[in-house]
């Protein structure tokens, strides 16, 4: 199945922290115009899973407030386009 892209400026992209996420993470976590609200750039995954990434408020505690409560390897880190993580040189 072929899917039109319509021309939202969102496509591709966290609208938090503006890196950048697969279609394929919008399509399965993002809200029903496939638009991703958070990635796991900036969120953690039992957030994710519970619908942050779809705008929908979640009863965790936010990374944004609380840095420490989301400390994995990919949280902060320049991210390539393949997904993996960019070391600078």
């Amino acid at each position: 199945m072929n899917r039109q892209i319509g021309g939202s400026d969102d496509r591709g992209t966290c609208r938090h922290c503006n890196r950048h996420v697969s279609d394929r993470f919008q399509s399965v976590f993002g809200d029903q115009d496939d638009v991703a609200h958070r990635c796991l750039g900036c969120d953690c995954f039992r957030r994710i899973s519970r619908g942050s990434a779809a705008g929908v408020d979640v009863d965790l505690v936010d990374p944004s407030d609380q840095p420490n409560r989301n400390r994995g390897a990919r949280v902060g880190a320049t991210i390539r386009t393949d997904g993996g993580e960019f070391d600078g040189n």
